[in-house]
């Protein structure tokens, strides 16, 4: 990433499980304009930004990384307006989705390109309840229309799941065994992340219930550790993530934005 990145955690704002589809609020038909009746917080500074400020920071950055509550309606309509306004200033940018795996980009571009319908590639994709059920039409189909209407890119930037499962019961090395065409699909640090990251994973994977969360040591890790396959299988969302952005070439006329839920 050649410039810088914006992250925009979307719990500062004021303002997948199978399950019965049912008609949630859509974030095409909310009654608020988020651009002016929402407040955002600035989580470094604590200062609250107006929407030009918050473009103002997205205009520096050639990554935007976007975060969110899963049912909260309001958080998702400012994903929306974020990418709308970020397809309409930077044309040809690209929106990332951790919600879609490398192995159904065929599917997003047949969608984008009319092949597919959207209830085709929800239905394809088993991504219907996505953040809730009945969550994918009203809160993620939106943000793809309105990509494909201004002409920017969709990329399917997460790692199949059956292969983050691999990478957790028989470790890189199987990962590293699979043929080309289907090692593409996946990446993996060259070293798992250490520091405070780590220490905080370990923190809430050991964490009881309402106990208070105590500080642990993992600046070594025993290689039987429980919490271990788990963590190797949270860094290739990681690194396939991020390598995915990479790989869309982000620049600052050209931006990627990266949706993680």
């Amino acid at each position: 990433m050649k410039n810088s990145c914006i992250t925009i955690a979307l719990l500062g704002l004021l303002g997948g499980c199978t399950a019965p589809r049912v008609d949630r609020q859509k974030i095409t038909e909310l009654l608020i304009d988020v651009r002016s009746e929402i407040v955002v917080i600035d989580p470094v500074s604590h200062d609250f930004l107006d929407w030009s400020d918050v473009m103002l920071h997205i205009k520096k950055a050639d990554v935007v990384l976007l975060g969110e509550l899963h049912d909260h309606v309001i958080g998702h309509a400012v994903q929306l307006a974020i990418v709308e306004d970020v397809m309409d200033k930077y044309p040809g940018s690209v929106l990332a989705l951790e919600m879609l795996e490398r192995d159904e980009q065929m599917l997003v571009d047949d969608f984008m390109e009319g092949i597919l319908t959207a209830r085709g590639l929800e239905n394809l994709t088993h991504s219907t309840d996505w953040g809730a059920s009945g969550g994918w039409a009203a809160w993620y189909q939106p943000i793809l229309e309105a990509t494909k209407e201004r002409g920017g890119e969709v990329v399917a930037a997460n790692a199949p799941r059956r292969y983050v499962r691999l990478a957790r019961t028989d470790g890189y090395e199987r990962i590293d065994a699979l043929p080309q065409n289907r090692r593409s699909l996946i990446d993996y640090p060259e070293e798992l992340s250490g520091g405070r990251y780590r220490e905080r994973f370990w923190e809430f994977a050991m964490h009881d219930g309402d106990a208070e969360i105590v500080r642990v040591d993992v600046s070594s890790i025993a290689p039987d550790d429980p919490v271990l396959p788990v963590f190797r299988s949270q860094q290739v969302w990681d690194a396939t993530m991020a390598q995915s952005v990479v790989n869309a070439d982000p620049t600052l006329s050209k931006k990627v934005v990266l949706l993680v839920g």
